[in-house]
């Protein structure tokens, strides 16, 4: 047993040995397996930062733009609104003895159509009483005296009833059978009601200044309106004297012309859209928006170098940006350009037409 045991422990340490040299030859062949996996690698990275360095030029995409004409319509939102509008009082005191259905929100009303009477009782007896008196002067005196009274009860008379002598249409109403009303009335319940002429109808459009300039003369220029309920013309009849302290939008006011029926006008309130075509431009490029740099100005390539030019600015339309023609050398450049300066080294390329 002693034996044994003594032969055990001669042979243990050749066998420890033998294991540390199998796991130092893994170890190698994995370092050396990893070693030419990554070499390859980092010779391809340092040959693409090689040619990086070597090519450091910017190239810039150009256009060529080709003289055009063109007319700019300018598209804009606008609101209906009143240039004028009546309040409704009595001339006469007395109470309310008929109004008329249409004189409600919203009604329209003919010229000379009778919408409210009061009661005219006391009126007409005034009138035969100055008739009389007429008829009983005894000099020129009491004649003149009496003919001057028998005016003014037939105009007392006459204002017992209440219309207007042109087309209304009735913005609001506030009167009942019944009810007393007369210049001795004071307050808000002297008020009868709101009415105004569709021929003050009026379309409220704010513009920017660019615009206003592309347009002008604004004066006078003719539009088309376009609404939920029909299509109008019209014409520039003001522009505003200040411009919106807010949005710093100037505002044109376009009345109807007279071809369009008064009561097929859209009503007060109402958002429409207003085209307006201005004067035709020759000899005009229409740059995409993708070539303006700040301060509108564009970027040319000459000669291999960028140089800043300001185009003449006509208008912005969909179609692009209006400007006069110019030398554009060997292209304008589109896009933005990073460390861009007059004087840069560019190449060209992607050189396309534009119209």
């Amino acid at each position: 047993m002693l034996e044994a045991r003594h032969n055990h422990s001669d042979q243990s340490p050749p066998t420890r040995w033998r294991g540390y040299v199998q796991l130092a030859l893994i170890f190698i062949a994995i370092a050396t397996a990893l070693y030419f996996a990554l070499a390859p690698g980092r010779v391809a990275r340092g040959t693409l930062a090689g040619l990086a360095t070597q090519s450091s030029q910017l190239t810039a995409s150009v256009i060529h733009p080709v003289p055009t004409e063109h007319a700019l319509t300018v598209r804009l939102t606008g609101t209906v609104s009143l240039e004028r509008k009546a309040t409704i009082l009595s001339e006469v005191l007395g109470r309310v003895a008929w109004v008329s259905p249409k004189f409600s929100n919203g009604g329209s009303i003919a010229a000379d159509e009778t919408f409210i009477r009061i009661d005219s009782s006391e009126y007409e007896i005034r009138v035969k009483a100055a008739e009389a008196a007429v008829r009983s002067a005894q000099s020129d005196t009491e004649l003149a005296k009496a003919q001057a009274e028998l005016q003014l009860a037939a105009l007392d008379l006459e204002r017992t009833k209440i219309s207007f002598p042109f087309d209304i249409r009735v913005i609001s109403a506030d009167v009942e059978i019944g009810q007393l009303v007369g210049p001795e009335i004071i307050g808000p319940a002297s008020v009868l009601g709101i009415v105004y002429r569709p021929e003050a109808l009026q379309v409220d459009v704010p513009i920017e200044r660019r615009d206003l300039d592309y347009l002008d003369p604004v004066i006078g220029r003719s539009a088309r309106v376009l609404g939920r309920m029909g299509t109008w013309d019209a014409r520039v009849v003001r522009i505003s004297s200040v411009v919106t302290p807010k949005t710093r939008l100037a505002t044109v006011f376009l009345e109807f012309s007279g071809s369009a029926r008064p009561r097929s006008r859209p009503a007060p309130g109402s958002f429409v859209e207003v085209a307006m075509r201005g004067p035709t431009h020759r000899d005009v490029y229409v740059l995409p928006d993708s070539v303006q740099q700040e301060g509108d100005s564009v970027w040319l390539v000459r000669d291999g170098a960028l140089t800043a030019v300001v185009p003449e600015t006509i208008g912005h339309t969909v179609a692009g940006w209006i400007v006069k023609a110019f030398d554009t050398a060997d292209g304008v450049v589109v896009g933005t350009l990073p460390s861009a300066r007059e004087g840069l080294a560019v190449a060209v390329a992607d050189s396309v037409s534009s119209q």
